[in-house]
């Protein structure tokens, strides 16, 4: 792998690990019930028993799913004959009183071991992101790297941009000619600083 290609690699995982970080820190709030069951195709021999385990978990979470949606379901009718004409006693409002208690509870614990499991897989693929950002980064001269960690947290997922054309993708302005004809002429694969922006271009 280049210089300018691991950086750009270093790049991809900083904006994946931003997704995964944003993901986990919602799923307490509301989204605990998301559909998160796709993991990440092996890609090396070192990480297929990873894979195996979350394939394991993305169909323990699956079938947990299906616990709660039959739970709804029950809840549902539950509640219609409850709060319907269909009730004749104290005795079978009681009744049915308790079944709903005792399914919400259930409910409320399946809900639990699916939030356990989703973020089990997302703390997976932000360890696994994590190691490919640092063989990415141990790939780039040390000035490189610090230049890249110093732009981060200004640019994100544009700190390190291509030269189009005559101008920085990544900038909302146009370079000035003058500084558009400097890139240019570097050597393709360069690594210059956008004069308008500050952003990392590669020429």
């Amino acid at each position: 792998m280049s210089g300018m290609e691991a950086l750009f690699a270093l790049q991809d995982e900083d904006v994946l690990r931003g997704q995964l970080e944003y993901r986990r820190a919602r799923l307490p709030e509301g989204d605990a019930l998301v559909a998160v069951r796709a993991a990440r195709t092996a890609t090396t021999a070192e990480v297929e028993g990873l894979q195996v385990q979350r394939l394991e978990q993305a169909r323990r979470q699956h079938r947990l799913e299906g616990d709660v949606a039959a739970i709804e379901v029950r809840l549902g009718e539950l509640d219609q004959r409850l709060y319907g004409s269909a009730i004749t006693s104290p005795k079978e409002a009681t009744a049915l009183q308790n079944e709903i208690e005792g399914l919400r509870r259930r409910q409320d614990d399946l809900e639990g071991e699916v939030l356990e499991i989703m973020e089990a897989l997302i703390d997976g693929e932000l360890a696994e992101a994590a190691t490919r950002r640092e063989a990415a980064g141990g790939s780039l001269p040390a000035d490189l790297l610090a230049r890249y960690e110093r732009n981060l947290p200004s640019f994100g997922s544009s700190t390190v941009v291509r030269f189009s054309g005559a101008d920085c993708s990544g900038c909302p302005y146009s370079m000035p000619a003058v500084e558009a004809d400097r890139v240019k002429g570097l050597a393709t694969g360069t690594l210059a600083d956008c004069s308008e922006c500050g952003r990392l271009v590669v020429r």
